[in-house]
């Protein structure tokens, strides 16, 4: 497997492009463990290989492992791909990073990006 396929699916992983920013990696990481996270997902034993492979696709995207294991795991990526994030009957809502920083940074009357 190439190295630029290990790029695309651990874009796919986080949800963000290959040229994604730090900044919206980072966001897109801290969504998926919050969502992905063993203690939400108490006594599911999957749930800790799920987490290892969102750390392990951030680490490829920001260029600190060039030879991840766990992508190589079609079943394990598929999973997380496919599975739902969460099984709570109330859905959180989870902004996109451009949303996010607008939400925290930006003061609509004053028109200004400082709250």
């Amino acid at each position: 497997m190439s190295q630029s396929s290990h790029l695309n699916l651990a874009a796919q992983v986080l949800g963000v492009t290959v040229h994604a920013s730090p900044s919206e990696i980072k966001y897109a990481y801290y969504r998926m463990m919050c969502l992905h996270h063993p203690d939400k997902h108490q006594g599911d034993p999957q749930a800790g290989q799920r987490t290892a492979l969102i750390n392990e696709a951030r680490n490829v995207l920001l260029g600190r492992t060039l030879d991840p294991t766990l992508l190589r795991d079609r079943e394990l990526v598929s999973e997380v791909l496919e599975r739902p994030a969460s099984n709570d009957s109330e859905e959180e809502t989870i902004l996109s990073y451009n949303e996010w920083l607008k939400a925290q940074f930006f003061n609509l009357q004053e028109g200004s990006i400082w709250p």
